[in-house]
């Protein structure tokens, strides 16, 4: 009766085909009497059968509609045929599954039914207006990052007329809220609608716009060492052992030189720097700080002659950059 009724409002609905055999189906409907996923079950089509821990189903090869279960809760799952997916599921409170009340699972299709019409409502919403939430000076200092989940409430004029911050930081919960609440939307069908939006906050350097003195000072390698000479059977670098990079000289952050720099240093078989030199000038600061810095690197190397190889730094300033929206 249970299975009947569950299937009656189905077709009342009208929205899906019903077919009895499972294997042409994109959308399985399983009514479970437990709820953790196992025990007595009534199919869509009527049959009966188990459903184990793992949610697979076993018909009983002749329908047992007389199965006593003592269990207080029925539930409905909506599974995607494809891939055994669970997209939805609900229960509801009971006595058994033929003893207890026979509209149980007719109760549980009318839930699917009214979800299913309030995600289309959802996803018909029409945005008129949407506003960047504001980043608050403490906290683009701190470089608080991520994204805000906020529920709304939609009326029926198109404007928001709740908002919750539900997930995110919660430095971030009153500007993602402020902002949410001057959202406006078309005026939507069978309001209110309930929906969710997301605010995101990052933070990354940016190259500085004209005239805009760096917030940061990087230097970094046109191209990762080790690298190998170029002649056969020369030396080949194939390790560092004592590597700092070239500072950023204070004189040249304040004065905001950027640049290429270019260096041509040789190594002996021993690993050890025994020379450099500019091949392409930055500034002459920056140049005698990267010159003493390299002339100091250690390397390890395999057997070879004394070998030579240029090297570049990338020195850059940048600028704070943040995104909200």
């Amino acid at each position: 009766a249970v299975g009947k009724k569950a299937l009656a409002e189905l077709n009342k609905w009208g929205r899906f085909q019903i077919l009895s055999d499972r294997k042409k189906a994109d959308l399985i409907l399983v009514l479970s009497t437990d709820p953790k996923g196992a025990g007595n079950l009534i199919l869509s089509g009527g049959q009966t059968g188990g459903i184990d821990s793992q949610g697979h189903v076993e018909e009983d090869p002749v329908p047992q509609y007389n199965k006593l279960t003592p269990v207080r809760y029925a539930i409905l799952t909506l599974i995607d045929a494809g891939t055994g997916t669970n997209l939805w599921g609900d229960s509801q409170r009971w006595g058994g599954l033929l003893t207890g009340r026979n509209s149980v699972g007719e109760h549980l299709v009318q839930e699917f039914e009214k979800q299913t019409w309030a995600a289309e409502r959802r996803s018909r919403l029409r945005l008129v207006k949407s506003v960047d939430p504001a980043y608050p000076a403490e906290v683009l200092k701190r470089h608080v990052e991520g994204t805000v989940t906020v529920r709304i409430v939609v009326d029926k004029n198109g404007k928001v007329s709740e908002a919750k911050a539900l997930t995110g930081p919660a430095e971030l919960f009153p500007p993602s809220v402020e902002a949410a609440k001057q959202y406006q939307f078309e005026p939507p069908q069978d309001a209110p609608v309930t929906t969710e939006l997301e605010m995101r906050y990052g933070y990354s350097p940016a190259p500085c716009p004209p005239g805009k003195k760096g917030d940061h000072a990087e230097v970094f390698y046109a191209e990762k060492l080790p690298m190998n000479t170029e002649r056969p059977g020369f030396l080949k670098v194939v390790g560092d052992i004592n590597e700092p990079m070239p500072p950023y000289p204070e004189s040249a952050r304040e004065a905001g030189v950027e640049g290429d720099l270019e260096l041509f240093i040789s190594v002996a078989p021993s690993g050890d720097v025994v020379g450099a030199r500019v091949l392409k000038s930055v500034d002459p600061v920056i140049d005698e700080a990267a010159l003493a810095t390299v002339r100091a690197w250690k390397f390890k190397v395999t057997r070879g002659e004394q070998a030579g190889f240029p090297i570049k730094f990338l020195y850059r300033m940048t600028c704070d950059s943040f995104t909200n929206k």
